[in-house]
């Protein structure tokens, strides 16, 4: 009898550790009442006001981000023709024994490569700069979201439900 009432008594304990649990987890910070229901559309609705402050800040960001990799694409082309001369002479200087044709392609490439860097340098500040003063704006405004203990909770529960 006494084996009886050991095994009720822990069937009893599991039973009201098992109910229990799901109240433990809403005392997650941030938690809310249905937040284990909630839909992907719902964290997004709930999320929705957050993503719109930022929005201003990221959309700039990128902007400047597109910008900044046209202008480098553009360089990049601009320089294609002399990269493939550069190439072809490198080839060309495999035949050379000696190597000093060899080193001569290397330098000229080298060359190229620090003349088009100084050039992105010199075209390219007053927009890496603006992009700098962006991110900064886009990590202020994000730190007090990031503290909110109820946008942590359903970013959590966004990524427990895989939602995209």
């Amino acid at each position: 009898m006494k084996s009886m009432l050991t095994v009720l008594s822990a069937g009893g304990l599991c039973a009201a550790a098992l109910w229990t649990l799901p109240a433990l987890a809403d005392d997650v910070p941030g938690a809310q009442p249905g937040d284990a229901a909630m839909t992907c559309e719902q964290i997004g609705a709930e999320l929705a006001p957050y993503a719109q402050q930022m929005t201003p800040a990221v959309t700039g960001l990128a902007q400047t981000g597109h910008e900044l990799n046209a202008r480098n694409q553009k360089r990049l082309a601009e320089a294609m023709p002399e990269a493939a001369a550069l190439t072809a002479a490198a080839t060309a200087a495999a035949a050379d024994p000696t190597g000093i044709a060899g080193r001569a392609v290397g330098q000229s490439e080298m060359a190229l490569q620090q003349r088009i860097a100084n050039q992105a340098l010199a075209e390219d500040k007053p927009l890496a700069d603006k992009m700098n003063g962006q991110m900064n704006t886009v990590v202020e405004q994000a730190a007090p979201l990031q503290a909110n203990p109820r946008i942590q909770r359903l970013m959590q529960l966004a990524q427990e439900k895989n939602c995209h």
